[in-house]
């Protein structure tokens, strides 16, 4: 079979985006979180990307989620995941899991020009296995702590690529978008917390 990367265009199939209780900003910041999910097809693989909050102040953690499903009987075997980012979005140790089980990722956070921050992770080729049957849609996790640093009200895209036994794909700007408040950290110093769809 054909490598992915020479069988698949720039447009890669339609995506849509659900932002589920998303507050307008209106300078003031939001009240409670926004999760958002974006979702997308490429040939017989089918991405669902989410983020608990997509809405966040600076000083709160956010959970990106990656899940990978086959439409059709021809499995795939997950070589390689990058999830991509903006830099002021800090990695938060320990907290990349594929279906909760932790995982020893590498972390660029994009201090070196022309290196993307981005938290890549390299499996061996039977540990994840992508089927068309239930239980066999493995869930990348990563979360993230959103730095004071963020750009307020404009949107930071995230995407991911990976490596497969049935040739790569680039999805580096899919994303959920992500607008970081006008709010800071709260009055009190302190900063909320959202947990991996997965919990804690």
């Amino acid at each position: 079979m054909a490598p992915r990367t020479t069988r698949r265009g720039v447009a890669v199939g339609a995506a849509t985006t659900a932002a589920l209780g998303v507050l307008s900003l209106l300078g003031s910041g939001v009240a409670g979180a926004a999760p958002a999910t974006v979702a997308w097809d490429d040939y017989y693989s089918h991405f669902t990307r989410t983020v608990t909050n997509s809405t966040p102040n600076p000083g709160e953690i956010i959970t990106i989620t990656t899940k990978f499903e086959r439409t059709n009987s021809t499995e795939e075997h997950l070589y390689n995941i990058k999830d991509r980012h903006a830099a002021c979005l800090k990695y938060v140790p320990g907290s990349a899991k594929m279906n909760n089980t932790p995982l020893d990722p590498q972390v660029d956070d994009g201090s070196v020009p022309g290196r993307d921050p981005l938290v890549s992770v390299d499996f061996a080729p039977n540990d994840w296995i992508v089927r068309n049957q239930p239980g066999s849609s493995p869930v990348f996790s990563v979360s993230y702590k959103v730095g004071d640093d963020c750009s307020r009200g404009n949107t930071l895209t995230t995407g991911m690529d990976y490596n497969g036994s049935l040739g790569s794909g680039g999805y580096y700007t899919k994303g959920p978008g992500i607008v970081v408040s006008y709010l800071g950290s709260g009055g009190d110093g302190s900063s909320g917390s959202v947990g991996s769809l997965f919990g804690s």
